[in-house]
């Protein structure tokens, strides 16, 4: 299910429709074999990279990485929402949206009652700022901030007085109404002492607006030296804080093409920014930078500079915002970083520099690739071998989370300009190793992992199985426009590990899901990848008979276009064409073997207990079982747990 759309009519939808015209009325594209070609929409390029396969319904950029079916496209070059983009392609096709009939039927409703408690508070904070009688110290602040009524009014800067119920008399009163002030965050509620207050009070208030302009959400700062200095409304059904932006809505509105956008860190400097003209920044609400942020960001421009403070607060702010950029550094978009002098912010460099000045220390702001490699190579001698091997060791994770494409090959380049590696052979190095975040989730569950060659050997072999030689990896550079009879000769093979390659089969092969036995011990797991296999078996267990732009649209309206999301793509997009004729492939016996490889890794990580037990609960025993349990039962300790261990194996060994 996507909101209140059913799943069924989604799936209806997109079976209606065919990706090669919902793509062709935005981008022009020429027939190529049995599929279709373009230059990429979503960056820029001479040679044509962009693929449309009209048999998948799927599309797919060699260059960027950009891919999904027609409802992503649509969301992704028309720069919408998910509901947004269901509705125009359903109005394309002179379709009707029914609406699902659930328990929940009235959540429309009740939103829709929290949008409108939210906008009377919106009012009530503006007029107290117009109207109050103690109003004339949050006026004073706001001038002497350099802001005029014009801007605050744009804003809907308003003010909250003194006083544990002034917004609460004002438009609450009824059990109805109260329970909307709760709900929506605007009041506290302590219900074992039976008090209901404001939640804002002798604050300054900025309301929050979603995409249409809503107000959603409310951040006060106090005008005192009360505390918190700001406060935020709390998370509620309308209002979530990893999503939102401040400032969005407005630079949107401002501007119909934004060049860029400013990332700063708080309200006053988004409205000091635009004081000065400057109006296309935003700052994130109480809350780290997000990658639903940023997916959010780029669907509006194409570059972002990150505005921090030159303290260690801001440096550590900068590299979390480094951390989290790299997966979505598609080509075709760009970060900076601006760090400024210690004691200013956006809002006082603005003043004292003015809109020309600060937007020259905007253009000349440090560009993610110099960030980057500043930060990894601090404390590390380049000079020597050891330090040029070290700053490869550190950087490759890095460079590997970053999106296949130009950008990357380029910081290939550079890590090869600085260490005398060659780029061939750090590009190697970087598409077999291991995500940090994988190494560390193994390092804990797998004792493998440790300085001993052997074992490092093994947790190799295990992390860098290789497709069958038939599984080919095109780069959009072959003469031929056929992707179903690619030359294994002019390909490579692509490197996938054994979860992701099994991900991968299934998605284009749903059906593949009626073959698996059990799959209880991958349930255990937390390793990210292997988490996402088992929602995509789960999914295609239930629907055989899905295809990839099926799986695709409930992927983007059940956890929206985040991670997940493009990794789907990109794996799917490694099977986008039919594997060449003649190579005798069997979908279903090499989807089996990978899958006995990911068991038979994930068993190797248990601890050795939990070996025995999972041999001791299967019902027939191999040959090669058999030896195992005879191992575990002379590796087990000495203990009352372990011997009770050793009899059930030695019975079951008679046996």
């Amino acid at each position: 299910m996507a909101g209140l759309i059913p799943q069924t009519f989604i799936d209806d939808l997109l079976d209606r429709l065919d990706i090669v015209d919902v793509v062709n009325t935005r981008v022009p594209l020429k027939k190529a074999g049995k599929n279709y070609k373009a230059c990429c929409p979503f960056h820029e390029e001479k040679s044509p990279s962009f693929t449309v396969a009209q048999d998948k319904q799927f599309y797919y950029c060699f260059g960027c990485g950009a891919g999904g079916n027609a409802l992503g496209f649509v969301m992704e070059h028309d720069r919408l929402d998910f509901l947004p983009a269901v509705e125009l392609l359903a109005k394309h096709a002179g379709l009707e949206i029914p609406r699902e009939a659930t328990p929940d039927k009235d959540i429309k409703r009740q939103k829709d009652n929290l949008f409108s408690i939210l906008e009377q508070s919106d009012k009530f904070f503006r007029k107290q700022l117009r109207t109050h009688s103690s109003a004339k110290h949050a006026v004073d602040y706001l001038k002497n901030r350099g802001l005029t009524g014009e801007i605050a009014a744009k804003f809907g800067v308003g003010f909250a007085p003194k006083g544990w119920d002034n917004l609460l008399k004002a438009i609450g009163g009824d059990e109805v109404k109260n329970k909307l002030l709760n709900d929506s965050g605007m009041i506290v509620e302590k219900p074992e002492e039976k008090k209901q207050y404001d939640r804002f009070r002798h604050r300054i208030m900025f309301p929050i607006r979603d995409q249409r302009g809503r107000t959603i959400g409310f951040g006060g700062r106090v005008l005192d030296d009360g505390t918190p200095k700001y406060l935020n409304s709390p998370e509620t059904p309308v209002f979530h804080k990893g999503r939102e932006l401040y400032g969005l809505y407005e630079a949107r509105k401002a501007l119909k093409d934004i060049p860029y956008l400013i990332m700063v860190e708080g309200y006053m400097d988004v409205i000091a920014l635009a004081q000065y003209g400057i109006q296309n920044s935003v700052a994130t609400l109480g809350t780290s930078l997000t990658e639903t942020h940023l997916q959010k960001l780029f669907r509006y421009t194409s570059e972002i500079v990150f505005c921090f403070d030159g303290d260690n607060a801001g440096k550590r702010a900068a590299a979390r915002s480094l951390e989290i950029s790299l997966p979505e550094m598609r080509d075709g978009v760009s970060a900076k970083f601006l760090f400024l002098p210690d004691g200013e912010d956006p809002d006082s460099m603005v003043r004292n520099l003015g809109h020309d000045g600060f937007l020259s220390k905007i253009e000349n702001s440090q560009p993610l690739s110099q960030f980057l490699f500043e930060q990894l190579s601090h404390g590390i001698d380049c000079a020597t071998a050891d330090g040029k091997a070290k700053l490869s060791k550190i950087c490759a994770p890095q460079i590997n989370r970053i999106p296949k494409g130009v950008f990357r090959q380029l910081m290939l380049e550079e890590l090869s300009r600085r260490t005398g590696i060659a780029a061939s052979d750090l590009s190697d190095y970087v598409a077999t190793h291991i995500p940090p975040q994988q190494r560390s989730q193994l390092l804990e569950n797998n004792s493998k992992f440790s300085n001993q060659k052997s074992g490092e050997s093994d947790a190799r072999d295990a992390l860098t199985y290789a497709a069958p030689d038939y599984y080919q990896e095109f780069d959009g550079s072959l003469e031929t426009d056929d992707l179903s009879d690619i030359s294994l000769t002019k390909t490579s093979k692509i490197r996938l590990t054994p979860i992701k390659f099994i991900t991968a089969l299934l998605l284009n092969h749903p059906a593949l899901a009626g073959t698996v036995d059990n799959v209880d011990l991958l349930r255990q797991s937390q390793d990210q990848d292997i988490r996402l296999f088992l929602r995509v078996l789960d999914l295609a267990e239930k629907n055989p008979h899905y295809k990839p732009s099926h799986i695709f649209a409930y992927w983007l309206g059940t956890y929206g276009n985040h991670e997940e999301t493009q990794i789907l793509q990109s794996l799917a997009a490694s099977e986008i064409y039919h594997p060449p004729v003649g190579t005798g492939r069997d979908d279903n016996q090499e989807f089996n073997d990978a899958l006995k490889h990911v068991l038979q890794s994930a068993f190797n990580a248990l601890p050795i207990e939990q070996k025995a037990m999972q041999l001791l609960e299967r019902e027939t025993l191999s040959e090669y079982e058999i030896k195992q349990l005879h191992k575990i039962r002379m590796q087990l300790p000495d203990n009352e747990t372990a011997n009770s261990l050793k009899n059930k194996i030695k019975q079951r060994l008679v046996v």
